[in-house]
């Protein structure tokens, strides 16, 4: 291994630590995978195919989208604010293809790195709950763990993390690479008790949508009743946690007051209530302008207009939906875009749709309903990398030659 590489694998590890702990090693993370990447280029070490690159570019399309949304912008300070925050969507794309074969000769290495460090992220967390001593009160008043980074993003992290450790289980996927799978069983245990532990509904959810989908696949795929026992299995677990859990059990009762107050329209100061109030404010902003949007420069300014004249208060927050958010700024001409960028790479490599690419899109999509999750720093950096890690994966010159070897992994 050449030392660029060794550079592009120390790059690829900073990225993911930073990922949970600092947004500064972040952006140093992604500018020095680019250089990399540029520099790999012009050296013209082997020869890169504008076929090859054009599902990574389809992501280009988001970063385009905010482009687009300047032109009826009258904030323009807004509107550079989030294209800056958008650039990883330009950048990131060429840069993974360019180091798509290291990535692809190492790609499980660092789907256990990911693993791994999840797992250790969570141990300070733990510690919290089972020490400090107001934290069941704080549960109650619908307050979050102390969290490496805001706590519906790392339910997010974890539930992948669970995931991916399942499916490498599951798949059989540990050879030379993954020599002990006893790293990986202790791994998915935890996890599954952090997640539950944690209690928060956005990462529950993901896991048990995707995890259902998964054993429904497998059971459709090998014709075997097997996986129907787990499948049964999963849906009598939220029950048992519900049970034996007490922060599961006071996120619960927690959503249901706070519903209530959302009903009653007492909910300003409640979480939940707020996602939904956000929610009305992005869809009236939608319908005030349908095909172009408000601009994604104007956007909180309108926000905050609407805010008064929907519930008289005193907010700006942006819709608590991607696709509502997308909506409010962008129109419908935005979505469409939009879209098209998300769901192409998953429609180019259709046929060799496996679990781990699927899982990932269906996490960072039904996360979208719930949370404006690439309208921060962290949501852009985790849906980026593993998006962009799967499919350089599988466009490596490492995956075609195991495909070769391999035509049933396929």
């Amino acid at each position: 291994m050449n030392l660029i590489d060794r550079l592009v694998l120390f790059f690829l590890g900073i990225y993911l630590i930073s990922m949970f702990y600092s947004m500064y090693l972040l952006s140093i993370a992604m500018i020095s995978l680019s250089v990399l990447a540029i520099y790999k280029y012009l050296r013209k070490d082997q020869e890169y195919k504008l076929s090859g690159l054009f599902p990574f570019t389809a992501l280009v399309l988001v970063f385009f989208v905010t482009v687009i949304s300047g032109v009826n912008s009258e904030d323009l300070t807004q509107w550079v604010r989030h294209l800056r925050l958008k650039l990883p969507f330009l950048i990131l794309p060429f840069s993974f293809y360019i180091h798509k074969d290291i990535i692809g000769n190492y790609f499980y290495h660092i789907l256990l790195f990911y693993i791994c460090l999840t797992l250790v992220s969570s141990f300070p967390v733990m510690y919290d709950m089972f020490f400090e001593k107001d934290l069941v009160y704080n549960i109650k008043m619908g307050k979050a763990l102390n969290t490496p980074v805001d706590h519906i993003k790392y339910s997010l992290f974890v539930a992948f993390a669970l995931l991916t450790s399942l499916i490498l289980l599951i798949e059989n996927r540990v050879s030379s690479v993954l020599k002990s799978k006893t790293l990986l069983r202790v791994s998915a245990v935890s996890l599954f008790v952090v997640l539950h532990l944690l209690a928060v509904r956005s990462g529950l959810v993901v896991f048990y949508l995707t995890a259902f989908f998964l054993l429904f696949r497998y059971s459709v795929k090998s014709k075997k009743l097997v996986f129907l026992v787990p499948l049964i299995s999963l849906l009598t677990v939220p029950f048992i946690a519900y049970q034996t859990i007490p922060s599961f059990q006071n996120k619960i009762h927690y959503a249901k007051y706070d519903y209530e107050m959302f009903r009653a329209g007492k909910g300003e100061s409640y979480s939940d209530s707020e996602r939904w109030y956000s929610m009305g404010v992005g869809l009236a902003l939608f319908k005030q302008s349908p095909i172009f949007g408000t601009g994604i420069g104007d956007l909180k300014q309108e926000c905050k207009q609407t805010y008064k004249n929907l519930y008289n208060m005193e907010n700006e927050k942006y819709p608590h939906n991607q696709y509502l958010f997308i909506l409010a700024g962008s129109g419908i001409i935005g979505l469409i875009l939009f879209l098209v960028g998300m769901v192409y790479p998953a429609f180019h490599f259709r046929e060799r749709l496996d679990s781990l690419f699927l899982t990932i899109m269906i996490i960072v999509m039904i996360s979208f309903l719930v949370e404006n999750t690439i309208e921060r720093s962290y949501g852009i950096a985790f849906a980026l990398f593993f998006i962009l890690s799967i499919m350089s994966y599988k466009s490596s010159t490492y995956f075609k030659d195991e495909m070769a070897s391999k035509p049933q992994s396929k």
